[in-house]
């Protein structure tokens, strides 16, 4: 009779970080994420930890449970500004940070869609053996890349989302 492993995933850590944007004037602010756009850096941040795998039995095949351990960071900016900010620059400011924060929850949730999908394919293996097992593991980091670029690609990296800031001369 063929075997089917069982999976698991072992959320490693599910973390929220901030970074601290500077300036107190709206102008100040916009300035710090046009010098973000010069050297092409995000301005939220989903990252994930370097998967692992793990396997019972440890010795023989075939295997019966595989349990995948991975975690992740969602980096957003912090803005101490916005609270004295004008009404039009605060609301400017407000609607793009939820974008953005919606935005790198999709990533969160492209993470968790590829997981499921990487535990469908074990699944389906019968008698999985450990190096089946290797194999499916290796394309398991490629997948979730080619899904988060995939979805960075269609928004501008959220830009069509809303994760805009409209210039100073546009908010007052």
């Amino acid at each position: 009779m063929a075997v089917q492993a069982s999976f698991k995933i072992n959320w490693t850590k599910k973390g929220k970080s901030s970074e601290t944007v500077p300036g107190k004037t709206y102008e100040d602010m916009f300035k710090f994420f046009q010098k973000k756009n010069a050297a092409k850096q995000e301005w939220g941040k989903f990252s994930t930890e370097r998967p692992n795998i793990s396997f019972k039995p440890a010795k023989g095949e075939p295997l019966t449970e595989v349990v995948l351990s991975i975690g992740y960071s969602i980096t957003l900016p912090s803005w101490a500004g916005a609270s004295s900010a004008t009404k039009a620059g605060k609301d400017a400011w407000d609607k793009m940070f939820k974008a953005l924060e919606k935005h790198e929850d999709n990533h969160r949730l492209i993470l968790l869609e590829q997981c499921a999908i990487f535990g469908e394919k074990i699944g389906n293996e019968k008698d999985l053996t450990v190096k089946k097992l290797a194999e499916l593991f290796a394309k398991f980091p490629k997948d979730v890349k080619a899904a988060q670029d995939k979805y960075d690609d269609a928004t501008t990296h959220g830009e069509k989302e809303g994760v805009f800031l409209p210039a100073p001369d546009k908010v007052k």
